[in-house]
């Protein structure tokens, strides 16, 4: 097991997702600058209770179990007190502990687990990749990147439409924390049935 600093925040990472964050508190702040300067990352960890801007160190806040080791692939300066970074999820892991440092971060003793096995996809997963390119285009069409996919790859395409998807963040979470990606490709094609019947 190893430590690293804990981000909590109201969303959850995937496996070479990009997001942008703004930091903007003291203590990211420097998390983000020693990350950078040892290039490592830090964990993203969504955040199921509490508050994502510190207030004191014994504000409950509570985190989920399984997180995303992030790596930092390019930032920003906004002003003397916010810079913008992109983050790319990596390997998921899951948290033993947790504790709160001198600066006020967030700190877990967390094991990485194994990534998923690479599985082609199946014949019924041919709707799910047709509505992933739906989507795609759909962004292309609101002028926003399209998102690459590697062909026949059932974890990737699971995770691109966990990422992609209009669906509450806990069940995000309950995506992520699963082990093998037709079971995650499975609870993804429940999901959509059910918000097609909705329509």
């Amino acid at each position: 097991m190893v430590e690293i600093p804990l981000f909590p925040l109201k969303l959850v990472l995937f496996n070479r997702s990009l997001f942008e964050l703004t930091i903007f508190e003291p203590r990211y702040l420097k998390m983000v600058t020693q990350a950078l300067a040892s290039e490592t990352g830090f964990g993203v960890v969504y955040l199921a209770s509490g508050s994502d801007v510190y207030k004191k160190d014994d504000d409950p806040i509570e985190l989920a179990k399984i997180g995303t080791l992030s790596s930092i692939k390019h930032t920003e300066v906004i002003d003397d007190s916010r810079i913008l970074i992109v983050v790319e999820g990596g390997a998921k892991f899951r948290v033993h502990s947790t504790w709160v440092d001198d600066d006020h971060v967030n700190m877990g003793l967390v094991d990485f687990l194994r990534d998923d096995a690479k599985l082609p996809l199946r014949t019924k997963d041919g709707d799910l990749a047709q509505l992933f390119d739906h989507l795609n285009e759909f962004r292309s069409s609101e002028g926003q990147p399209k998102i690459t996919l590697e062909k026949d790859n059932a974890s990737a395409l699971s995770f691109r439409l966990a990422e992609m998807l209009p669906m509450a963040m806990e069940f995000r979470q309950t995506l992520l924390e699963l082990d093998h990606p037709y079971h995650r490709l499975d609870r993804i094609q429940r999901w959509v049935q059910t918000e097609r019947a909705r329509d």
